[in-house]
């Protein structure tokens, strides 16, 4: 018998884990290995193991860790410079796991490093992952312990990341030893797809055939060969041998005897594809969808008959304007989709009220004949519509807000959105009290505050209930949106979203979080060719310091929360994360911004140069010939109501009227008593706003320094300057353009994009349109993130044209944006443009047709699918234009969405063909999916 305490404690066993990378490296970098376990530094980089250079570009280390009856853990690589800059590799987290049988206590683990700018790396995102070659969930069963001899052996596994692989089909291993049947691809092993995108085969390998070479081939499920991988054979060397001094130990323990069975674990960090893989999609906006179910304008669960006709027509994407709630004045002015009084709620016109549930027969009898009436429009009343949704909305919460807010579904709603819900629910409430949503006209509520925001939204308070409406709404949005998401998903049917950069000034956001925002300054663009003079959006910029000191948690959660149903982001104007233009609160046109970030032109630099008058280049330049041109015959009025003369001789506007706003608002407060009057205010004010713009530099408001003013060569000021000072500033100008930003502006975008392209699996997208700094084209490539391309706007300075057969492969191709017109009305605005494109790049000879007809529409969508370019992603208008049929009638202008030019543009158009309609057309979705299958975008290699 054995007395209690005479039991020796067992020895730990221990397993040895062996870390081999293959990577390239240059002098100053070091690679390290960082993940969840203790000993990889639980996901700190500071505390990543640090991994030993070898001959070859080949980096090792090892670690012990106590054996137990399942090891896991996920990991990644990491180079370091010596300047403390840190690049992770491209691919999603590697993990590792063994269980006791199967876990030898020598474990070799081999891996190829994963550059970011391998285009490949990009199937491991949610689109290919998630949606088009998702697979079904496979059940590791538990492996049981082994009864071979294994003296002799090894336990080798082989995985490889390939996402790539269609739902039919599967990845087997063939090779020149006789478990892989000697190279018969016949007898290739499948391996397990239970950590897709990552597919694993565990083997017992004699230590004779070591080392061997081998391939992945994909077959399909009779068994029949589908494709062998491209490339050269890969191979397995034998066991890496342990450096035993260098070990980090989660325990003082050793090794027992025996102990020194190997694993090998050799993972290939992509299946080599012979091509590039390529898709199509459409683009449009929820509300421009039309359906027999729809009141007025689309709706969230409309996009289930989209995905219908998606799937038939060959469409294997659609991209949608932003869907996020734009009610800040309750006017048509909110269908501005890009101008959200939330980033995180989602818009009550998207609302299907039948589908919310409960509708008594009167609600019923009611929505009747306003759906016959608002959807009898040819464009979305956004008024009425939301009048009527928000009213019944209302009445439908009366009667079941007692059963919906008790349920268990919106319990876990509400707990898991919280965070964005109850101060949206809060601003709403105050906005509707006070008519308005400038909240700095709410007195005591102008200033968010926690405990004011639980004190409205308390089910205790006499605000609640007006609170809580809400509540019901986001949620019963939510609900609709993401059946109509999942729908789309199990379609296999990817959903692109879109990120606006900016957000309304009277938005919750900046109520509640004012630190985050410059909001004196409005965001805007330059002069391009949507606008001769900029565009001001009238959004407050960015703080981006503050951002970087709450770790960008706004937009993380902004990313997060689009993850959940989207699964690719378009960043609208990504070059707003390298720099933005910036206009001062003041101003209203888009020509009195300047960039910001920038480094500004120093004053040294420029009384170097014999530059010091600045007084004249900044002040805006009045003479009595500018003030004639500008003014025409009321000039001598304008010179003497809002003019002063100095000593010497200059002229200067006069207190009052010496910014745009203030010139606006007085004209505001001018009521003409005749139709002459109303001209004659029209002609000076517009002069004194054109007189403000004519300036050559603006002073920095915080350095001692200039920006140029954005085409200051077009200017009467830098035109009446002598020629000698014109080049110097000309010179200034190109610089402060061209190359003095660069490397600062390439610095700003390596530090926010990264942070947000993290956040989640989403394939990101960047709309790089305009006036594109130097930098962006290699920042996006570095990241991976996929560029716009229109023909109609190359990024070459030198075309007039694009070429899509030459666009990069990392790009979205598309034939017109929201904010262009479309094909059909492109072809109609400039006939000697026209004919240009006709003959130069379609290459037909003699006149263009007057009008873009279907087989010119057909034509041009071919090009752009035979393009390079991953995606090809055309709007609905361009899609229809190829049928004489279903193509819109009257004339071709109704067909755009946006006008960037007029801030102040009515976003309404609706598509005139109901989608049961295009449904029905099957012979015009099969002409689609042939388009698609002949061009190569609907195989999977």
């Amino acid at each position: 018998m054995v007395k209690a305490g005479s039991l020796k404690p067992r020895r730990q066993r221990l397993a040895r884990i062996s870390f081999h990378v293959a990577c390239h490296t240059v002098w100053g970098q070091q690679v390290y290995v960082v993940g969840s376990h203790p000993l990889l530094g639980s996901w700190s980089p500071d505390k990543a193991l640090k991994l030993r250079y070898s001959a070859g570009d080949e980096w090792r280390g090892e670690i012990e860790i106590a054996h137990e009856p399942r090891v896991h853990f996920e990991y990644k690589y990491i180079i370091r410079h010596d300047n403390g800059e840190i690049d992770w590799e491209a691919r999603a987290n590697r993990r590792f796991e063994a269980h006791a049988a199967l876990a030898g206590q020598l474990i070799d683990i081999r891996d190829v490093w994963c550059p970011s700018a391998d285009p490949d790396a990009l199937f491991l995102t949610a689109p290919f992952s998630d949606v088009i070659f998702r697979r079904a969930k496979v059940r590791l069963a538990p492996r049981e312990k082994r009864g071979d001899n294994l003296s002799g052996k090894t336990l080798l596994r082989l995985q490889v990341a390939a996402p790539r692989v269609a739902p039919e089909h599967v990845v087997c291993v063939t090779g020149g030893i006789s478990w892989l049947g000697e190279w018969d691809a016949a007898k290739a092993l499948p391996m397990s797809s239970a950590q897709y995108p990552l597919w694993t085969i565990d083997m017992l390998v004699e230590d004779r055939d070591l080392p061997f070479t081998y391939k992945y081939v994909i077959k399909d499920r009779a068994g029949n060969l589908v494709l062998y991988e491209a490339g050269s054979d890969r191979s397995v060397l034998k066991p890496a041998q342990v450096h035993h001094q260098e070990v980090k130990k989660t325990a003082p323990a050793r090794m027992l005897p025996g102990d020194d069975q190997p694993l090998i674990v050799v993972t290939d960090n992509k299946f080599r594809y012979p091509a590039h893989w390529r898709g199509a999609g459409i683009a449009v906006p929820v509300f421009s969808l039309r359906s027999k179910t729809g009141l007025g304008s689309g709706e969230f669960l409309d996009l289930k008959l989209l995905v219908d006709w998606a799937v038939e027509s060959g469409m294997q994407l659609i991209q949608l304007l932003p869907v996020n709630d734009t009610s800040v004045s309750m006017t048509w002015l909110d269908s501005y989709p890009y101008s959200c009084m939330s980033v995180f709620a989602l818009h009550p016109l998207y609302l299907n009220l039948e589908a919310v549930g409960g509708l008594p027969e009167n609600m019923l009898r009611e929505i009747a004949p306003e759906r016959q009436k608002l959807n009898g429009l040819e464009a979305v009343n956004y008024e009425e519509v939301m009048a009527v949704k928000l009213r019944l909305a209302r009445e439908l919460y009366k009667i079941h807000k007692t059963k919906v807010l008790a349920s268990p579904e919106f319990q876990k709603f509400y707990k898991e959105n919280s965070y964005w819900l109850e101060p949206y629910a809060a601003f709403c409430y105050l906005r509707d009290l006070h008519g308005t949503s400038n909240f700095s006209q709410w007195g005591k509520y102008a200033r968010a505050d926690e405990k004011d925001i639980a004190a409205l939204i308390s089910p205790a308070a006499k605000e609640y209930d007006a609170a809580a409406f809400y509540f019901f709404l986001q949620f019963h949005l939510h609900r609709q949106f993401y059946e109509a998401a999942d729908y789309a998903k199990l379609k296999r049917v990817v959903l692109k979203g879109d990120i606006p950069i900016g957000i309304n000034k009277f938005s919750d956001s900046c109520w509640e979080n004012p630190e985050l925002f410059h909001m004196d300054q409005s965001a805007g663009a330059p002069p391009d060719p949507f606008s001769d003079t900029g565009q001001n959006w009238g959004f407050p910029t960015y703080d981006w310091e503050e951002m970087a000191s709450q770790k960008y948690l706004w937009w993380r959660w902004r990313l997060h929360r689009m993850s959940r149903s989207m699964q690719m982001v378009r960043l609208d104007h990504v070059l707003g994360f390298f720099r933005i233009w910036e206009i001062p609160e003041h101003a209203v046109s888009g020509l009195m911004g300047h960039f910001n970030p920038a480094i500004p032109i120093w004053k040294e630099e420029l009384e170097a140069q014999g530059v010091w008058d600045f007084n004249r280049l900044c002040d805006p330049y009045i003479t009595l010939e500018v003030a004639r041109e500008l003014f025409g015959e009321y000039a001598p009025e304008a010179i003497e109501k809002y003019c002063d003369v100095d000593t010497s001789g200059r002229y200067h506007l006069m207190s009052g009227y010496r910014t745009q706003k203030q010139v606006e608002q007085c004209f505001a407060e001018m009521k003409p008593r005749t139709a002459a009057d109303g001209i004659r205010y029209e002609k000076i004010k517009t002069g004194l706003l054109r007189l403000i713009e004519n300036i050559v530099l603006f002073r920095d408001p915080e350095r001692d320094g200039f920006h140029p003013r954005i085409n200051m060569m077009n200017t009467s000021s830098f035109d009446c300057l002598d020629g000698w000072l014109k080049e110097r500033l000309r010179g200034f100008y190109l610089d402060y353009f061209y190359h003095r930003q660069n490397e600062f502006w390439r610095s700003q975008a390596m530090i926010k994009l990264p942070v947000l392209k993290a956040v989640s699996n989403m394939l990101v997208c960047g709309e790089d349109l305009g006036m594109i700094p130097a930098c962006v084209p290699e920042v996006m490539d570095t990241l991976l993130l996929l560029g716009l391309r229109i023909q109609r706007m190359p990024q070459e300075t030198d075309r007039e044209f694009g070429h899509p057969h030459a666009y990069p492969y990392l790009t979205v191709c598309t034939t017109s944006s929201h904010d262009m017109s479309t094909l059909r009305a492109w072809w109609e605005e400039d006939r000697a443009r026209t004919q240009r494109y006709y003959n130069t790049i379609l290459g037909h000879y003699g006149g263009a047709p007057q009008s873009c007809e279907p087989w010119i529409c057909q034509d041009i969508i071919v090009r752009h699918l035979e393009s390079p370019a991953m995606w090809a992603i055309f709007p609905m208008q361009d899609i229809l234009g190829m049928s004489g049929e279903l193509r819109r009638p009257g004339d071709p202008r109704s067909e755009q969405i946006n006008e960037p030019a007029n801030p102040r543009h009515y976003w309404k158009f609706r598509l005139h063909v109901p989608l049961e309609k295009l449904l029905a057309n099957k012979g015009f979705s099969a002409q689609i999916t042939n388009m698609v299958a002949a061009t190569g975008r609907l195989q999977a290699y």
